[in-house]
């Protein structure tokens, strides 16, 4: 039977890995109404056809809604959610450099394990919520996009969850006083 910070640990690294993997999944379902189509075509008209007057009768076409799925690193979905992708691997990094070198089970190392792996991990969980409410396209009008959660925002949600509760767990097992 392993020790329980180690467990704790490979918790907490576990779930950070399935919110890497999350994150190549889609996590956002965009959908173009038949609305926001005929809106779309009517610029590209107004500026193509302007540009281009012999391309103008070819332009358009589209029928139908569109429905497109956009994973985390997408730039559709901004930027800053690149972040949840670093802060995963230096978790991972973290729990790798403790299990190899002992440091998780120090009784008072310069910088407790289980304190920094809680902030990384907190940190994370802070990330993929922000990113799992704050839909892209938000500003779009309804009536041109729905915007719906994929299975990889579930995904992270939980494996997040799951991390940072390891990591939790380790740190009051870790602290002075606790049996």
């Amino acid at each position: 039977m392993a020790p329980p910070s180690i467990v704790n640990d490979l918790l907490a690294a576990s779930g950070s890995g399935f919110v890497l993997i999350s994150i190549l999944l889609t996590w956002y379902n965009v959908t173009i109404t038949a609305l926001g189509v005929q809106f779309y075509e009517s610029i590209e008209r107004a500026f193509l056809a302007r540009l281009f007057p012999q391309a103008a009768p070819g332009i358009g076409g589209l029928s139908g809604p569109l429905t497109l799925s956009i994973s985390a690193l997408d730039k559709a979905a901004g930027g800053w959610r690149w972040a949840i992708l670093v802060v995963s691997i230096v978790i991972l990094l973290e729990v790798l450099v403790a299990l190899s070198t002992g440091a998780s089970r120090q009784s008072s190392p310069p910088l407790p394990h289980s304190t920094v792996l809680m902030v990384l991990t907190f940190a994370n969980l802070v990330l993929v919520v922000a990113a799992f409410v704050n839909l892209p396209y938000g500003g779009a009008p309804v009536s041109y996009l729905i915007v719906a959660r994929g299975v990889g925002a579930y995904l992270g949600l939980v494996a997040a969850l799951v991390a940072c509760g390891g990591a939790a767990v380790g740190l009051i097992k870790s602290s002075p006083g606790t049996p």
